[in-house]
């Protein structure tokens, strides 16, 4: 009688299809050996949108302007696109040239809570630098953004210069 279940209790039944075989991966080379050991490319720049007419004239007589993520030219803007989920609002700009520029305003930030739809934004007082000018053409723009906020690591942020 054990036997009679042993051959019946099998691994499978005709109906059932069989599993194809794993392929084998390929050798090649599949990037940096050790984490931040390779090359990098350059993030892609933002779609630049049509200046205002007040932003144009400011750039073209050589002052230095700034594009937010959603493609945004300014300068010493009140509000600024740092990510596809933050924004940097009530901007005081502290100082703007050549060497930078440096200002203090609030970080909102999609909470996703429950989902990233349906949920709040959070606020942070956050100061913020520009830095690393880059010539565009006819105009400079600042190629590099920090954000600092108190007690919390930095965000990440996406703003550079559109070339």
């Amino acid at each position: 009688m054990i036997l009679v279940v042993l051959a019946l209790g099998g691994c499978g039944t005709a109906d059932e299809p069989e599993l194809a075989a794993a392929p084998a991966v390929p050798k090649g080379d599949y990037g940096p050996e050790q984490p931040g050991s390779g090359e990098r490319a350059r993030p892609v720049a933002p779609p630049r949108k049509a200046p205002s007419a007040a932003v144009a004239s400011a750039l073209a007589a050589g002052t230095i302007g700034v594009v937010g993520v959603e493609g945004v030219v300014d300068v010493r803007p009140s509000t600024l696109d740092v990510s596809a989920d933050a924004t940097l609002g009530d901007l005081r700009w502290e100082r703007w040239g050549s060497g930078g520029a440096e200002g203090t305003g609030t970080l909102r930030v999609r909470d996703c809570d429950p989902t990233c739809a349906s949920g709040g934004k959070d606020a942070y007082p956050a100061t913020i630098r520009l830095s690393e000018p880059r010539l565009c053409g006819r105009s400079t723009y600042f190629d590099r953004a920090r954000i600092a906020l108190e007690g919390s690591p930095a965000p990440a942020t996406y703003v550079r210069a559109p070339c």
